[in-house]
């Protein structure tokens, strides 16, 4: 049990059903890439990797050379992917610990392959296209001539071709098949040059879902494998299952008159005798201020947030909940009925964020 009231449950067997979901809706010649990056989105990586791999993901991927080295200290060999750029000095780590680097900028092909050359070993590298997401990557129109150079250098494996996309979760398509034209023709002008690169990939959460096309030779599953969705407007053809519950407990209950005051700002003011509970979670556990206008769930019933949210406490109306005693469980998201999806809407963000700011120092707790 945590030291603290609060706590996180991270449902492993919703994960592996979730990646059963993926791989059924993916084209069978695509392999499964895990996006684990950011702790798994504040799910623990090596949990969720583990569970991924035994699902059939075939790729891991991370955003940072970091991120890698702690799956391989944990004993992984799967293929790993860092996305992001890393430096030229980390050359050694990415070539002993076998990794793929993503690249896009030739100082650290160079490195790489000096590095290779003195292991007596080969890296594996994947290029960063970039498409109209203006994040890293090579214009489409300087693919070919960058893959050269990259197979010119020794001890070099251009073993893939990637972009993002900037707008496919959105209903009108027309900038992601733009986005689609340019890969394909950065794709096209690698192969014309006689070089084969045998993993394109593309393919996100909402092209997973919406794009089948460009499912390619892997898709890169991220915020699904998690039980959400990319966002409002995708097609919903999997049956999902969200996997991380933010929970506490009540530590404290009082009876106030009304007219009473509760919170800073005295933004709660009682307008008729109410039963406030305390419950020790607050923003400095990632569960944000912005979520003051919402509810949290007990005993199945919904409690209003009364007050402003505090660093670490908040006060919650139980009035309506005449049952709710001292030590009962409060779920602030993840429950069928009250999800990330919805406290995002509250801070005007994604459901992506509000998983990834549950703080570090709630316990995670995992659960079959």
């Amino acid at each position: 049990m945590p030291s603290r009231a609060a706590w996180v449950e991270i449902d492993l067997g919703a994960i592996a059903h979730n990646y059963r979901e993926i791989r059924r809706h993916t084209r069978p010649d695509a392999k499964l890439c895990a996006v684990v990056k950011a702790d798994a989105y504040g799910h623990g990586a090596i949990a969720v990797a583990r569970k991924a791999i035994a699902a059939g993901a075939e790729y891991l991927a991370v955003a940072t050379i970091s991120e890698a080295m702690k799956l391989r200290e944990a004993g992984f060999t799967t293929p790993l992917l860092i996305l992001g750029l890393t430096k030229p000095d980390s050359s050694f780590d990415i070539v002993d610990a076998d990794l793929t680097q993503t690249v896009c900028r030739l100082d650290l092909v160079q490195a790489l392959s000096a590095e290779a050359v003195a292991q007596g070993k080969r890296v594996k590298v994947h290029l960063a296209v970039d498409t109209g997401l203006g994040r890293i990557g090579v214009h489409p129109a300087e693919a070919a001539a960058f893959a050269r150079a990259v197979t010119a250098l020794p001890g070099i494996e251009l073993e893939g071709i990637f972009s993002h996309f900037a707008l496919a979760d959105i209903t009108d398509k027309t900038y992601t098949m733009e986005q689609i034209r340019r890969f394909q023709e950065a794709c096209d002008a690698v192969a014309a040059a006689g070089i084969a690169i045998p993993i394109r990939h593309i393919a996100e959460s909402a092209a997973i879902l919406d794009l089948p096309d460009v499912h390619f030779d892997m898709v890169r599953a991220g915020i699904l494998q998690y039980g959400l969705w990319p966002s409002d407007e995708v097609t919903r053809p999997l049956h999902l299952r969200p996997a991380m519950k933010f929970c506490a407990r009540i530590v404290y209950i009082k009876t106030i008159p009304p007219g009473t005051s509760i919170g800073y700002g005295r933004n709660f003011i009682a307008q008729r005798e109410s039963r406030i509970a305390t419950i020790s979670v607050g923003y400095a556990d990632g569960y944000l201020r912005a979520y003051a206008g919402g509810c949290v769930e007990v005993r199945g019933k919904r409690a209003p947030i009364a007050g402003r949210i505090c660093m670490d406490q908040c006060m919650i109306d139980i009035t309506d909940i005449p049952e709710a005693k001292l030590g009962d469980r409060v779920t602030l998201f993840g429950s069928e009925t009250l999800t990330a999806d919805d406290l995002a809407r509250l801070a005007n963000t994604i459901s992506y964020e509000v998983l990834c700011l549950v703080s570090k120092h709630v316990s995670r707790i995992y659960v079959e």
